[in-house]
């Protein structure tokens, strides 16, 4: 069982990867374009690095995207969906 502790959120990374881009994940499951955690996290990090590309590399260095947790992002989201559907 994961601790939550941020938000909500295992980690600071991970609530903000849902609070910039969670509306974008909610809509992407459920246009079942994202199968599994791994195919979101490629979609998403494929947005962050057309946006960083022109950033400079002093600027990338305050950038942390180690710890992510894409399982909790995908299956939080993913609950969300089927209950709504459920109601």
């Amino acid at each position: 069982m994961t601790i939550k502790k941020y938000n909500g959120w295992t980690n600071r990374n991970t609530w903000l990867i849902n609070l910039w881009f969670g509306d974008y994940i909610r809509n992407l499951l459920e246009e079942d374009c994202c199968e599994s955690p791994d195919n979101l996290q490629g979609f998403i990090e494929s947005i962050i690095d057309e946006q960083v590309a022109e950033t400079p590399t002093m600027i990338k260095d305050f950038l942390d995207f180690d710890g992510i947790n894409w399982g909790e992002l995908w299956e939080n989201i993913c609950m969300d969906i089927f209950e709504g559907i459920e109601r």
